[in-house]
């Protein structure tokens, strides 16, 4: 009859969990010591039936900017509109007529405002206004009437700005409106602008210093 091997697996498995143990002591290193790695935690892996588990999908929430939508789609932008620079014209035409003045014998300019972009604001203040560039405006009744009928051949001197230097008159135009796009004035160096009557007069001058 042979001795009993029970004991002998039973010292068998009991050195086996022991080896483990200090396997375990061993390989997981004190979180505190210095140069040791983190800790790692165990993630439950759901599995849905197949022999594979299902790989992990973030879901993200679009988040809305100034190119895309809540709904993450890219939105079309549309350009702002360019402002469009436009004759001035009086906010409230005056019911008096009032005779285009005669011009002075020497028309010297020494001071007007830049006000592209917001002439009328300018000009139904009071104040020679240049706009456009190259156009110095005027209502007709607070005393520049005579800015549109400047004689042909009279010299005008721009003192100080951008527009500074010498001129001299060409030629006139007249529009039948009060506001509305700026015509092409052929090339005028400078464009002196009031109101006549129910339209705008300009005196074109061209550069001569």
């Amino acid at each position: 009859m042979r001795p009993s091997r029970l004991p002998y697996r039973a010292a068998v498995v009991a050195a086996s969990t022991m080896t483990v143990a200090a396997l375990a002591v061993v390989l997981v290193p004190n979180p505190q010591a210095p140069g040791t790695f983190p800790a790692l935690e165990t993630v439950p892996v759901v599995v849905d039936g197949s022999s594979s588990p299902s790989p992990y999908k973030p879901t993200l929430d679009p988040r809305p900017s100034t190119n895309t939508t809540r709904a993450g789609e890219r939105a079309t932008l549309k350009p702002s509109p360019r402002p469009t620079e436009r004759v001035a014209k009086p906010s409230k035409p005056s019911a008096k007529k009032h005779p285009i003045a005669k011009p002075p014998a020497d028309i010297r300019i020494s001071y007007y405002r830049n006000c592209t972009g917001f002439a009328q604001k300018c000009i139904d203040a009071g104040a020679l206004t240049m706009y456009a560039g190259n156009i110095l405006a005027g209502h007709n009744y607070m005393g520049y009437q005579w800015l549109s009928r400047v004689p042909v051949g009279r010299t005008v001197r721009v003192i100080s700005g951008p527009l500074a230097g010498t001129y001299r008159v060409y030629g006139h135009m007249r529009l039948n409106r009060q506001g509305g796009s700026i015509p092409s004035f052929g090339g005028a160096a400078l464009v002196l602008q009031t109101c006549e009557g129910s339209g705008t007069g300009f005196s074109l001058l061209k550069r001569v210093r």
